[in-house]
């Protein structure tokens, strides 16, 4: 009886479709998701509309369950439209609709929590979306466990809300969480972990934390590489990521006066380390390649 109500509702969801649009719902969760920015500046930032959220929201092996899948896909083609007098309501209809259902506490409005929030981050309402997500974690740490993907696809949403909103001490704790349970689930070396490595490597460089930032983006071109190859987009996003943090540093030198000399002694060996790292670049487990000039 559940299930028939929500493909009722569902069907009445379908009156809001663009008839040129409907070819193109199958093809949904492969485009890049409108809301998979880190933090301004980065690629994903800039491309709004070609993959579904279940990449920013489900990522490391979470999918958005079948039953919403449908209702998601529409919001997230309303939201890439700026539509969100459309997107906005329908997700309040469809959590409503769940909670009288299922209950607060489900996983399924945990997600539904999780999706309307990256739609309040799309619309800069950083503070709602906080609220939400932090709702939609205790959820999903009570009914999936603490080590769950959708739990570190939790706190990594989060990490980019508290770093959109400057707190990048408070995201950094919350992304270094999401990174170990991605590395207990999938394994140190997969691409879901690389990815979550360059955004602690963005938290740590806001906070002028440079050889940590050196050492998130080291690593995680290592993954990018062995793993996707030398020639995927990912690997030359990281290194561009790299040549802009040595941009920053430079920066950084140039404004500092002859009274920071601590500062200045830091970065020069930052800077230097990077070099040797040109000539015998560190890999994991501490060993070094001598000539490899890649990274």
């Amino acid at each position: 009886e559940e299930e028939k109500k929500h493909l009722e509702f569902l069907n009445q969801l379908k009156q809001y479709d663009p008839k040129e649009e409907q070819a193109e719902k199958e093809g949904l969760d492969d485009r890049k998701d409108p809301f998979s920015s880190l933090f301004p500046g980065e690629d994903d930032d800039q491309r709004h509309g070609s993959q579904s959220p279940s990449v920013a929201a489900q990522q490391g092996g979470y999918e958005i369950p079948a039953r919403l899948r449908t209702l998601h896909n529409l919001v997230i083609q309303y939201a890439s439209q700026g539509r969100y007098e459309v997107a906005v309501p329908l997700c309040k209809q469809a959590l409503e609709d769940l909670e009288k259902s299922s209950g607060h506490s489900h996983p399924d409005v945990a997600t539904m929590l999780n999706i309307l929030a990256l739609v309040y981050r799309d619309q800069n309402k950083y503070k709602e979306a906080t609220d939400l997500l932090n709702d939609a974690l205790d959820i999903r740490e009570q009914t999936l466990g603490g080590e769950h993907p959708a739990v570190a696809a939790t706190l990594n949403n989060l990490a980019v809300l508290y770093g959109k909103r400057g707190k990048y001490t408070e995201a950094e704790p919350l992304c270094k969480r999401a990174l170990e349970i991605r590395e207990k689930v999938l394994g140190t070396n997969h691409p879901d972990v690389a990815k979550q490595l360059n955004n602690l490597a963005l938290l740590c460089q806001n906070q002028g934390k440079f050889e940590e930032v050196e050492q998130y983006y080291q690593r995680a071109l290592h993954i990018y590489q062995t793993r996707l190859g030398p020639d995927d987009p990912n690997v030359a996003k990281t290194k561009n990521n790299l040549v802009r943090l040595g941009e920053a540093v430079r920066s950084a030198m140039a404004l500092e006066d002859s009274t920071g000399s601590g500062f200045i002694l830091m970065l020069a060996y930052f800077c230097s380390y990077s070099r040797a790292r040109a000539t015998h670049r560190v890999v994991p487990g501490g060993k070094r390649r001598r000539g490899d000039r890649g990274a």
